[in-house]
């Protein structure tokens, strides 16, 4: 009961969280951009910057959960987000505008994800996989609630209202769901210490660990550096190969549904294989649909192929991102393995959509797919190596 009461609180505040902090800007970027006399593209820059100050706030958090669990972390982060909306909501110019998105970047890396599946190892113990796998199942909702009521708020409030009203749900809701509707848990008293908190672990266990976790920091870094530039780019990928704007802007709405599906195949697998299969599946699917895309020139064919093992690539990965780290670390390690690995992975994603951006305008959707395809190429690797390093279970 403790866990499925998590689950359900987890799922509203981080559909919310996410919403309120994040997925924002694809609606209101347009009347952002004319109020605070910006370009597009340096209102885009925010989430950037969001995410940079993630990926350097996420480690100086493995302590924390140690000491305090993730419960508090979560309810500190939600009522952080108050003020990074509200100085959003009155920014005047470039400094006001990126020192919030830099306050929500603090907030981020205690109040998004890793809090959340952090919490969730602790109440769920060996049953995380399948807890975390049911809340992220909960989140691909996130775009499609939080889109309309975002466009919703705009039109009635606008885009300075709607940023102070998400700083009212942030502190009013968020914060006090966490709080108060988590259940209560003593957090195990352990060293937070990376990879392993045994100090008479021998020097070879301890290399060994730390290769592991090297690893899983390249195969997600760079599958995610895949995913998270080709949100951005994918459409125009698209409309580089002479498909139509309507058709290129449906092709790519079809993709979450696919993630979803993907998602949902591997809980309703429940515990029949691990994050680390689920993760070298996925990175095996990758390298094949940008093949297809880059073969067959933008074809019909090629873009649904594409699309079919690009999104079921993307949404397994998503799971094995979060469920990976459970098969080589304990659930009283996993709060400080997934905080260590917010640094590498949160720049890998802040850097990937203008990179991808960049690449795509000044040398064409050939060169953009041979660089994703190298990158692919990598994450599988690393998921190979990872799956020869896989413990052997016990009895």
């Amino acid at each position: 009961m403790p866990v499925l009461r998590s689950i359900i609180v987890l799922s509203i505040t981080q559909i919310i969280a996410w919403g309120a902090m994040f997925m924002f800007v694809s609606v209101t970027a347009a009347g952002m951009a004319d109020d605070l006399l910006l370009r597009p593209s340096a209102i885009y820059l925010g989430p950037t910057v969001m995410l940079v100050a993630m990926a350097f706030c996420s480690p100086l958090l493995a302590p924390v959960y140690a000491r305090h669990g993730a419960r508090l972390v979560l309810a500190f982060g939600s009522a952080a987000a108050a003020p990074g909306l509200w100085l959003l909501a009155g920014a005047g110019g470039p400094a006001s505008y990126f020192a919030a998105w830099g306050i929500l970047g603090l907030a981020g890396a205690a109040a998004l994800t890793t809090s959340a599946q952090v919490f969730l190892t602790e109440i769920a113990g060996e049953g995380a996989r399948r807890a975390i796998g049911a809340q992220m199942l909960a989140m691909a909702l996130a775009p499609t609630i939080a889109w309309p009521v975002t466009t919703f708020c705009e039109a009635a409030l606008g885009w300075r209202g709607t940023f102070v009203l998400y700083g009212a749900v942030m502190l009013l809701v968020c914060a006090p769901l966490h709080f108060f509707a988590l259940p209560r848990r003593e957090p195990p008293k352990r060293n937070p210490r990376v990879p392993n908190s045994n100090r008479s672990a021998s020097p070879a266990a301890v290399r060994r660990q730390w290769r592991v976790v090297a690893l899983i920091t390249a195969a997600v870094a760079l599958n995610g550096f895949v995913t998270w530039g080709f949100q951005l780019v994918v459409i125009d990928l698209f409309r580089s190969f002479a498909v139509p704007g309507y058709l290129a802007v449906g092709f790519g709405s079809a993709i979450g549904f696919i993630q979803l599906s993907a998602r949902l195949f591997d809980f309703l697998g429940g515990n029949r294989w691990d994050g680390l299969t689920t993760g070298l599946v996925a990175a095996a699917i990758m390298p094949p649909a940008l093949l297809a895309l880059a073969l067959g020139e933008g074809a019909e064919w090629s873009i649904i192929l594409f699309l079919v093992l690009y999104g079921l690539s993307s949404g397994a990965m998503s799971v094995s991102r979060a469920t990976m780290p459970l098969v080589f670390f304990s659930s009283a390690e996993y709060g400080a393995v997934v905080a260590r690995l917010g640094l590498p992975l949160n720049l890998a994603f802040a850097a990937a959509p203008p990179f991808f951006s960049f690449l795509l305008g000044e040398a064409g959707n050939r060169w953009t797919l041979a660089f994703a395809l190298l990158c692919s190429l990598g994450a599988l690797a690393s998921m190979a190596l990872l799956s020869r390093m896989r413990p052997a279970k016990p009895g």
